[in-house]
């Protein structure tokens, strides 16, 4: 079995990690020449909450420089170049060969919507990973990953993904991955977007009544969207289900949401946001993608997303 891993930042870090402990023949794709080099010579390091763990993988800069098919490739890039990431990489699929996206928003639903003859598969990250240096990754927590098919990824190749990432990573097999990417979807909405625009850490931010009220907006407009869909929302690897933090029937007491989000300020208040790192870096967020994305599905269907949207 030969296995791509295209990006390794935070979240391709630890699966490379997982993967590269497997009798096969692995490859991590990266565009930075600093990275790829970093990892040729010094291999992986996780530490954290999945303990220490030190490993080995090939770093190329492109799938030519392989020069052979692929039997899963798995992208873990950002939103905003993964419709570019996914069209280059199906072609170097082998017959039977398929993707899997590990992403934080819903662009792979567009992509395999696109791409009716391209096997692909999806998932929902449960653990949080930064990359402190190039090659070297603190695991902030432990989390696992709930995977699902989109387009034509039968159950043997679910189990490949299974058996590849366990058990350093849990995997959980789910028929509904659209609820489960909604879902993360409306959590990543919720403390992304407002850790990016406020500038705190988780735990400063769920400490202010004000953010855990805009949270809780957030979270509804989302599934508002979602319900108009037809979308039935799940939650993932092991997360509780972001309805119960809407305002909608299905949403808990104010008092049992407010300590719930404390408790996870709590737990993650070290924590920062991916949009709160790319503006400390520079770079564009993926706010688009993520907040964009629900204001987007919300002018399809006629649902206001005016939190959403600011």
């Amino acid at each position: 079995m030969r296995v791509a891993i295209v990006g390794c930042g935070g979240i391709g870090g630890v699966v490379a990690a997982s993967i590269s402990s497997k009798e096969i023949e692995a490859y991590v794709v990266e565009a930075s020449e600093e990275i790829a080099m970093k990892i040729n010579s010094t291999g992986i390091s996780l530490s954290g909450k999945k303990g220490k763990i030190n490993s080995s993988v090939r770093a190329v800069a492109s799938f030519e420089e392989v020069g052979k098919c692929f039997d899963i490739i798995i992208l873990t890039v950002k939103n905003n170049v993964i419709h570019q990431v996914f069209n280059n990489a199906k072609n170097f699929l082998c017959d039977e060969g398929f993707i899997l996206t590990l992403e934080n928003g819903i662009e792979v639903l567009e992509l395999s919507k696109n791409n009716p003859l391209v096997k692909v598969a999806a998932g929902a990250v449960g653990y949080n990973s930064v990359m402190v240096e190039h090659g070297r990754y603190l695991v902030t927590s432990q989390g696992g990953i709930t995977i699902g098919s989109l387009n034509k990824c039968t159950e043997k190749d679910l189990d490949e993904i299974k058996k590849l990432l366990e058990p350093l990573i849990k995997i959980k097999i789910t028929d509904n991955i659209i609820g489960a990417l909604w879902g993360k979807l409306l959590i990543v909405c919720g403390v992304t977007g407002l850790g990016g625009v406020s500038g705190l850490l988780v735990g400063q931010l769920l400490k202010k009544s004000v953010a855990r009220e805009l949270f809780y907006k957030i979270v509804t407009e989302g599934a508002l969207v979602a319900r108009a869909l037809g979308v039935n929302i799940e939650g993932f690897a092991g997360s509780v289900n972001p309805i119960k933090f809407s305002e909608l029937e299905d949403g808990l007491p104010a008092w049992v949401k407010n300590l719930l989000l404390r408790i996870v300020g709590l737990k993650y208040r070290r924590l920062k946001s991916n949009i709160h790192h790319s503006l400390e870096r520079g770079e564009k967020t993926e706010v688009e993608y993520l907040n964009g994305a629900v204001v987007k599905k919300g002018k399809e269907v006629s649902v206001p997303t005016p939190v959403n949207s600011l």
